[in-house]
């Protein structure tokens, strides 16, 4: 993990691809044009709404830690509670739409100061008043999938 706390570039969106709506993926990671199977989207890339996206790699998110990806083009945020599951929300604030960043076993708004438990998105200090948006996430064997 970089000190950023986000996942390592090889398994996420590149920040400009982001910004401008793209999806780029390791062309080793993305699924052939003839594999017609329910395997999730290859790390980073933008799949049908409902279809889960590999973020990142499970060994990246050290247990009791958080991190930040991207999931069809929208910026996650990524709590390890224990070795079998990881739990996932969308990363704008409920306060003024900032983007949360991962901070320990939470998340804080660098904009007004909210911050939120990882185990549940709650607000633990203000001024958002509500919790993170939680996203459906789960482990694909060695991989971190999210469906947003």
């Amino acid at each position: 993990m970089n000190p950023e706390k986000s996942l390592p570039r090889r398994s996420m969106l590149l920040g400009a691809a982001a910004a401008a709506g793209g999806a780029i993926a390791l062309s080793a990671c993305a699924a052939s044009p003839s594999d017609t199977s329910t395997a999730p989207a290859a790390a980073g890339a933008s799949a049908p709404a409902g279809t889960p996206v590999r973020i990142g790699k499970l060994s990246e998110v050290k247990v009791g830690d958080t991190a930040t990806g991207n999931a069809n083009g929208k910026t996650v945020v990524i709590f390890r509670p224990s070795d079998k599951k990881v739990l996932a929300y969308d990363a704008t604030c409920t306060h003024a739409g900032c983007p949360v960043a991962p901070a320990g076993q939470g998340f804080t708004c660098p904009c007004h100061g909210s911050t939120f438990k990882g185990s549940d998105g709650s607000v633990i200090t203000g001024p958002a008043r509500s919790p993170l948006a939680p996203l459906t996430a789960a482990i694909d064997g060695e991989w971190i999938t999210v469906t947003a």
